[in-house]
């Protein structure tokens, strides 16, 4: 996987070979093979303001001084003129407790308490809306360029997140470098680290923005708005009460950060748009730029498991089979397509392109990859990523991963990948990042009798992108009905 290699410029990055942060549990496959899989720690930790004793939040451990500093700043019990006298951490109690100079009694304001949607159950004590009538952010522009270059570089950096998964993580950032990247199984609990080491460190919020890996919720915008930090960016979505606070306290939220695209719900004013996103892809290691590539979703199969017919089709919760993949990937693509073949007319209230193989005869999912080649090429793209319809769960960041692990090569080739027995990873060749490049000579591979998906990709010196395994193989897909009645118990 390309990572940065380089993260000096970072004033507090993350370390995922920490040994208190992670610890390996084996398990097994969808085969039956036994696997390592690398497993985020969770502990609680109490935190005192002087003698009375606030809360317990579940983290992993890491800057507890910070931690607790933030958590009591967010809740309006510090304040940036307290005088700090002392902050004990005890690691075998599990306790870390802030002295002031002043005296404090919250016994009144902690009455009121009030669980968020945050992770790790959040907690705000008093009324969530206490104090924003006073919050006043400044009007500092935030210059696309800026934004394109930060979600880059975030999404590179080695991370707990894509070291182990399970885990949130939120970054300071001034202009266009990330300064302080604070993760946690909560969101809540990074911003409150951040907002610990601004307050510890005495940092000016006037110039900052926040971008995290979470969901914009009313916590976030809260939290954010009485840092006093003006912007907030997220690669997730949104909550209407949280977009309602953002346009209330004036500020600007920005969600859904996909590559080139995202999605302003607030504090439009501030955005200088100086980046054209059709000419301004992020750049490589290598100073590489790459397009956003097209996704093409294959539902070429016969479904002889399921007793014929069209997979994609069977419901799944309130959709579909076919629904949940393509709400799981159309965000990550600049366009989207379906290989299928038949009627196309069944599938015509999806509104998609509709792609036939170009090869007779049912020879498998390469012969969905070139339809897919045939058509991003007349689209004037570079590249395409493939997903299966009958894999409703696969992972949410696939694409910037796939392109990760191919951005140093002059035509990428990757296939998604999840850890395997002692005989490498177990690769997954219906999801993969194609380039267009290559198109005729998967077509002469497939004119001589090629079939194995494998077999090209390590003639052509392919990839692989892996991906951890958490609860259930995200790659898991649905064959027979028993995988089908598994598929409703997972959503």
């Amino acid at each position: 996987m390309a990572r940065l290699d380089d993260v000096s410029d970072y004033l507090i990055a993350p370390d995922p070979t920490a040994a208190r942060l992670t610890r390996p549990i084996v398990g097994t496959d969808q085969a039956g093979a036994e696997v390592t899989a690398r497993v985020v720690e969770e502990r609680p930790l109490t935190i005192f303001l002087n003698a009375q004793e606030v809360v317990t939040a579940m983290t992993i451990g890491d800057y507890p001084d910070y931690l607790a500093l933030g958590f009591l700043r967010n809740q309006g019990m510090l304040s940036a003129e307290d005088e700090i006298t002392g902050i004990d951490y005890d690691e075998e109690l599990e306790t870390v407790i802030v002295r002031t100079a002043r005296k404090t009694d919250y016994e009144e304001k902690m009455r009121k308490k009030t669980r968020t949607s945050g992770c790790a159950v959040g907690t705000v004590f008093g009324d969530m809306m206490d104090g924003l009538q006073e919050v006043s952010l400044p009007q500092t522009p935030v210059r696309t360029s800026w934004l394109y270059t930060l979600s880059a570089r975030i999404n590179r950096t080695p991370s707990l997140y894509l070291e182990a998964g399970a885990i949130h993580g939120t970054v300071l950032c001034q202009e266009a470098r990330p300064l302080v990247y604070m993760e946690d199984v909560g969101r809540h609990n990074a911003v409150d680290k951040i907002a610990g080491w601004m307050l510890s460190e005495k940092v000016a919020a006037a110039d900052k923005l926040l971008y995290t890996t979470g969901r914009l919720t009313s916590e976030m915008v809260i939290k954010t708005a009485m840092m006093g930090i003006p912007v907030l960016v997220s690669r997730s979505g949104f909550t209407a009460w949280g977009v309602e606070i953002a346009r209330e306290v004036g500020l600007t939220l920005i969600g859904r950060m996909k590559g080139q695209r995202f999605v302003c719900l607030s504090g439009e004013a501030r955005l200088i748009r100086d980046a054209d996103p059709d000419r301004a892809p992020p750049r490589g290691p290598q100073g590489g730029c790459m397009k956003q590539p097209l996704g093409v979703i294959l539902a070429g199969g016969q479904a002889t498991r399921m007793g014929g017919g069209d997979k994609g089709l069977l419901p799944l919760g309130p959709g579909t089979l076919l629904s949940h993949v393509i709400d799981r990937l159309a965000p990550q693509v600049a366009g989207l397509a379906l290989n299928a073949n038949g009627d196309p007319e069944r599938f015509g209230h999806l509104g998609l392109p509709v792609l036939r193989d170009s090869v007779e005869g049912f020879v498998g999912p390469l012969a969905g990859v070139l339809a897919g080649l045939d058509w991003a090429a007349g689209q004037g793209a570079d590249t395409i990523v493939t997903a299966a319809a009958d894999t409703p769960f696969f992972p949410a960041d696939l694409v910037p991963r796939l392109l990760l692990a191919g951005e140093e090569m002059s035509e990428p080739l990757v296939l998604a990948a999840t850890p395997g027995d002692k005989r490498g990873h177990l690769r997954h060749p219906t999801f993969g990042l194609w380039p267009v490049a290559l198109r005729e000579d998967l077509r002469a591979a497939l004119a001589e009798g090629l079939r194995k998906v494998v077999l090209w990709t390590d003639r052509h010196g392919g990839r692989e992108a892996v991906f951890p395994v958490t609860t259930f193989d995200p790659f898991f897909n649905v064959n027979t009905p028993e995988d089908l009645a598994r598929a409703e118990t997972l959503l």
